[in-house]
């Protein structure tokens, strides 16, 4: 059930500044160091390997309520992809995965970078070697009951948080309606606990197109 992710020896990997990310020890070879700093001001470090993409079959998506915020936990064959509800990622993400085939491999290529003084991030997704497009945008206009943006509304700063949060609710209930096969663990569902090495920092604000 969504918010329930099975237990899993898989690694989590996230996205930061553009590339994926692993977890490893420091004693890895190639591992890169890292110091960061959360939302919240906590400070930390550690040793990662970077990936510029990732290819592999989505088995199940699930969600979960963190200190942290909502998380998207994307169980692919050999990782867990995890990204902040709230983050530019995962709304791109979103917003091409229906227009894929669930059942075959993707190849998520995140990015992140300003051009014109405009910061660009979100995730190329691509399958059988075509990259996907926006389900729900056509350039023009918004599809299959995206929500609408409140002109006369969206001159307040304060209206894009409430707008942005509606879209994260509006793509979560889209996913959770994907069929995927239940992981279970000698008959049972288990539940795994997010720590803050899972996390994958800060989320970035945006639109989903």
């Amino acid at each position: 059930m969504p918010g329930n992710a099975p237990k899993s020896n898989k690694p989590y990997i996230s996205i930061i500044e553009g590339n994926i990310a692993q977890k490893v020890d420091k004693d890895t070879e190639g591992a890169k160091y890292r110091e960061f700093e959360l939302s919240d001001k906590t400070k930390g470090a550690k040793w990662e390997l970077i990936f510029n993409s990732w290819t592999g079959t989505i088995q199940n998506i699930t969600f979960k309520e963190t200190n942290f915020g909502e998380m998207c936990n994307i169980e692919l064959d050999d990782a867990i992809l995890s990204l902040n509800t709230a983050s530019r990622y995962f709304s791109d993400l979103a917003c091409k995965l229906f227009n894929g085939d669930i059942k075959q491999k993707f190849t998520f290529h995140p990015y992140d970078f300003e051009v014109d003084g405009k910061r660009k991030s979100g995730i190329s997704l691509q399958q059988n070697g075509v990259k996907l497009k926006n389900y729900f945008y056509d350039g023009t206009k918004n599809l299959h009951d995206f929500p609408e943006v409140d002109k006369e509304k969206s001159i307040k700063k304060t209206y894009w948080k409430i707008y942005f949060a509606e879209v994260a609710e509006f793509l979560i209930e889209k996913i959770k309606k994907l069929k995927f096969a239940p992981k279970v663990n000698q008959g049972k569902v288990e539940e795994i606990e997010i720590s803050m090495d899972d996390i994958p920092g800060k989320p970035d604000d945006g639109l989903p197109f």
